[in-house]
């Protein structure tokens, strides 16, 4: 069974991006494009990497990754910010990866097989 990763982001374009990007790597991915969609689809299934977005028009990318990491334990997750002074990464719970916009795919790539090997 593939690696399961949940990609939320309130932008279609960047959610397009995901999907590209992500396309052809063996990993099932699931997009989520609020953060309430988002928070339902953590409730309800089970994913090995949470991608998601700092900020979402109905909650913060941050509560997402605590929500995960209390269903999952150990979970893994990646930030991706259109700025890097939006937040204080030392209040957010430890992260897998961190990333700004605009996104380097490369990189990105890179970091997810290397979190879900």
């Amino acid at each position: 069974m593939p690696k399961q990763i949940l990609v939320a982001d309130d932008d279609p374009v960047l959610l397009g991006l995901y999907t590209r990007i992500l396309a052809g790597t063996g990993y099932a991915v699931s997009l989520a494009s609020s953060f309430t969609e988002a928070r339902a689809l953590i409730n309800s299934n089970s994913y090995d990497l949470l991608v998601t977005d700092l900020m979402f028009p109905d909650g913060v990318g941050t509560d997402l990754i605590t929500i995960f990491e209390r269903k999952q334990g150990c979970a893994r997750c990646i930030l991706v910010t259109g700025s890097g002074t939006e937040i204080n990464l030392k209040q957010v719970p430890p992260l897998a990866g961190y990333f700004e916009k605009p996104l380097n795919a490369v990189a990105f790539v890179t970091a997810v097989t290397k979190i879900l090997a």
